[in-house]
C-alpha cells in the first residue's frame, strides 16, 4: 500500500527430511543467489501424499501458515495456482533492469514481525520510510506556502472527521463542501491507500488500523523477501484448486491433477477469487459467508514503473510526488514514489475507480497517463530520458482479481465474518481478515500464523491449552450442525 503524509503509509518434506532453515544459509551465498535467480526458493523435493493440512495459496498468509504447522510436526502441502510464490508480493528485475515490486512494497507493522528479523539475517537492505518527504505540485511548479497551508488544513479537516465518525459510514459523506485541496487528500487516503474512493470507503475500516512500529522499503524487493519464506516448503505451483468438499470426513480438495484429502484446509485466496466462483464448495458456503465476501471486495491500485537513465529531475530518492486535482473524486490522478532506495525508476500509483476504468484501455494507456503526469510536473526532459517502462495489471490477474481488500461502508464487521471457519475443517486466512493490519503484507503473514495456530491446536488436541476454546470462540468456529 502507498502512504500519504498522515495515512497508513498503505512443498514440504516429511518431518525427518526438512531443508535447513534460511537463517542457517550463508548470507553471501543467498544474496548472490538473489542476483542470479531472482531469489527463487528451493522447494521440498517431495510432496506428502496424505497431508494433515492442505493450504491453498502460497502468498504471505499461506507460507506463514505452512511454516507454523510444519514447525509443530504436522504435514502440509501448499497449492498455488500461479507459477511463482509470493502472491501479491512480487519482485522482478527483467523489465526495468532493477528490482521492481509489482505488488506490496512497504514492510510495515508491529514489533516482532518475522520478516524484519529474516531480512536483516539475510542481508536485505531496509530503508526507513516512516517520515517521507512529499512534494505537491500545482501544475509545473511546487505548491507555494499558501497552497501548502491549505493542503495541510485539508488533511487536518478530513482526518479529524474520519477519526470522530461514530457510525460506519461512507468517508465521502464527511467531507465539507468547498474544502480546498479536498480531492487531493481524498485521493491519497482513498484511491492511493485503500485502493477505493471516498464514496466507497468505510470509516470503521479506516479507524481500525493500528500504528506501525516500523515502516521500511526493501531495496532488493519485498517480493524477494516474501519468496524466501517458501524455502523448504512443499509447494505445488501451477496447481489451481477447483473445488473443496467438507461434506465427509476431513476435506477433499480438487485440482486438475487429482484430489488431495486432508484433515483440514486453510484457504488464503483473495476475496476477488472467492467472489468469482472459481472454487466450488460442497456444501455451498452459507449465506452469511457469501455476504461477507461481497462486503469486503477487492480494490485496485496499479503500479507503473518508469525507468530513467540516472536523471533525477530535481527529485530526491524515496520521496512522494503528488499533484493538484481539479476534478471531484474519483479523479484522474497518478501520484509517485520517486527513485525508491536509490533505484533509477519512479513508481506511479493509479488507484480506485479511475484505475479500473483506465485499465480497460490497456497497458499503453496506463503508461502514457503516468508518464504524462510525471512530465507535466518535472518537465519535458523526462520524456527523452525514459529508458523503459512496465505496469502491473492486478485488475485482470485471475489469481487476485484486484489489488487488496476494503470493507464497504456500513459493513466493516464483514471482515470478522469472513474469518470465521466452517465445520472445524475449512479455515480462511489472509490480508482481508488481518485487522488491524488488513491489506498489508505483514497483516497477511501474521493472520496466516494466527489461523495455523488454531488449526494446529485442533489437530494435535493440545492439552492444557487454556486459550484454545477462547480462540475458537473468537474466530466463530462453526460445526456441521450450525
Amino acid at each position: 500500500m502507498t502512504q500519504g503524509p498522515t495515512v497508513r503509509s498503505g512443498t514440504m518434506l516429511p518431518r525427518a527430511a526438512r531443508s535447513p532453515s534460511m537463517s542457517s544459509l550463508s548470507r553471501r551465498g543467498f544474496m548472490s543467489t538473489l542476483a542470479a535467480s531472482a531469489a527463487l526458493p528451493a522447494f521440498a523435493q517431495s510432496l506428502p501424499a496424505n497431508p494433515d493440512v492442505v493450504i491453498v495459496g502460497a502468498g504471505a498468509a499461506g507460507m506463514a501458515a505452512a511454516r507454523h504447522l510444519m514447525d509443530r510436526g504436522l504435514e502440509v502441502i501448499v497449492l498455488e495456482a500461479a507459477d511463482r510464490v509470493g502472491g501479491r508480493a512480487w519482485t522482478e528485475d527483467q523489465l526495468l533492469g532493477q528490482p521492481f515490486d509489482h505488488g506490496c512494497s512497504w514492510l510495515q507493522g508491529p514489533r516482532g514481525l518475522p520478516a524484519v528479523e529474516r531480512a536483516r539475517g539475510l542481508g536485505f537492505t531496509l530503508e526507513d520510510h516512516s517520515s517521507p518527504r512529499e512534494v505537491l505540485h500545482v501544475g509545473d511548479r511546487p505548491a507555494n506556502s499558501d497552497e501548502r497551508r491549505a493542503y495541510d488544513r485539508a488533511w487536518g479537516v478530513i482526518t479529524s472527521a474520519l477519526e470522530n465518525a461514530r457510525d460506519d459510514v461512507a468517508a465521502g459523506t464527511l467531507v465539507p463542501p468547498g474544502l480546498d485541496f479536498a480531492s487531493e487528500v481524498q485521493t491519497w487516503i482513498g484511491a492511493m491507500d485503500f485502493a477505493t474512493d471516498f464514496p466507497e470507503l468505510s470509516t470503521a475500516d479506516w479507524q481500525s488500523y493500528a500504528d506501525y512500529d516500523f515502516d521500511y522499503l526493501v531495496k532488493e524487493g519485498l517480493g524477494r523477501l516474501a519468496a524466501s519464506f517458501a524455502d523448504g516448503l512443499p509447494v505445488s505451483l501451477s496447481t489451481p484448486v477447483t473445488a473443496i468438499d467438507t461434506s465427509g470426513e476431513g476435506v477433499a480438495v480438487e485440482t486438475p491433477g487429482g484430489t488431495i484429502r486432508a484433515k483440514a484446509c486453510i484457504l488464503t485466496v483473495s476475496t476477488g477469487v472467492l467472489a468469482s466462483g472459481a472454487i466450488r464448495f460442497t456444501p455451498a458456503l452459507p449465506d452469511w459467508k457469501e455476504e461477507a465476501i461481497g462486503n469486503v471486495p477487492m480494490g485496485l491500485l496499479l503500479k507503473v514503473g518508469l525507468m530513467f537513465d540516472g536523471a533525477r529531475f530535481g527529485m530526491s530518492d524515496s520521496q512522494f510526488l503528488s499533484h493538484r486535482i481539479t476534478d471531484p473524486v474519483p479523479a484522474p490522478a497518478c501520484y509517485f514514489l520517486t527513485f525508491p532506495t536509490g533505484h533509477d525508476y519512479v513508481t506511479g500509483f493509479i488507484g480506485g475507480q479511475f484505475a479500473w476504468d483506465l485499465a480497460k484501455e490497456g497497458e499503453a494507456a496506463l503508461i502514457d497517463f503516468a508518464l504524462g503526469k510525471f512530465v507535466s510536473m518535472v518537465g519535458s526532459e523526462a520524456q527523452s530520458r525514459l529508458q523503459s517502462s512496465t505496469v502491473t495489471r492486478w485488475d485482470n490477474n485471475p489469481f487476485t482479481m484486484g489489488a487488496y481488500s476494503h470493507a464497504r461502508p456500513g459493513h466493516f464487521t464483514a471482515r470478522a465474518a469472513l474469518e470465521r471457519p466452517l465445520h472445524e475443517r475449512l479455515f480462511f486466512a489472509g490480508e482481508a481478515m488481518a485487522t488491524p493490519y488488513a491489506a498489508l503484507y505483514s497483516g497477511a503473514h501474521l493472520h496466516g500464523e494466527k489461523v495455523a495456530s488454531l488449526v494446529g491446536d485442533l489437530l494435535l488436541g493440545t492439552e492444557g491449552c487454556s486459550t484454545c476454546d477462547a480462540r475458537k470462540q473468537g474466530l466463530g468456529v462453526e460445526t456441521l450442525n450450525d
